[in-house]
């Protein structure tokens, strides 16, 4: 059973203490609830994306600093080998990939930063959250006491109608 299946199941339709509260076209705690908790995992799938992808550019970028070493070691053995030509083609091919580089770690910064941002946002998403729910249910504890005391004023009404009567 999923996340939300179970927490469709903690607030049902139609059931509970605000059940028929909301009029149609308004939504229920538990459907605002189900819905801040389908925001809250969306945007860590969004998280979770953004890192994954700024990852990938990490794991890019070493393989490209590790060919541009390779081609740096291969200009080096070319040159000491006395053959300009293969040193010079190295080195070019170096210059490109490293240029190339540069705009893979621009990249990666760039998603580095989303990421941040996103993490603060869902930060600031998950507190909102946290407080609307402590405000449902201290909503559902206090109708749930109202109810309660209607209850309790209801059975001593009745207590009380009794021996009114029989006191006259």
């Amino acid at each position: 059973m999923g996340v939300f299946s179970r927490f469709r199941a903690l607030f049902p339709k139609g059931s509970g203490h605000d059940a028929g509260a909301a009029s149609p076209g308004q939504l229920t705690l538990g459907d605002a609830q189900f819905k801040q908790l389908a925001a809250v995992q969306s945007m860590r799938r969004g998280v979770a994306d953004v890192s994954v992808s700024r990852q990938r550019l990490d794991i890019l970028a070493a393989d490209l600093q590790r060919a541009m070493d390779a081609l740096q070691a291969q200009a080096t053995t070319s040159q000491e080998a006395g053959n300009p030509v293969a040193a010079q083609t190295a080195l070019a091919r170096h210059l490109i990939m490293a240029e190339q580089l540069g705009d893979l770690l621009s990249q990666r910064d760039a998603l580095a930063e989303q990421e941040s941002m996103l993490i603060a946002s869902l930060t600031q998403l998950q507190a909102r959250v946290s407080g609307f729910n402590v405000t449902a249910q201290t909503l559902k504890a206090a109708q749930i006491a109202a109810e309660a005391r209607h209850t309790i004023a209801k059975s001593l009404d009745e207590l009380d109608g009794p021996d009114q009567n029989r006191v006259r």
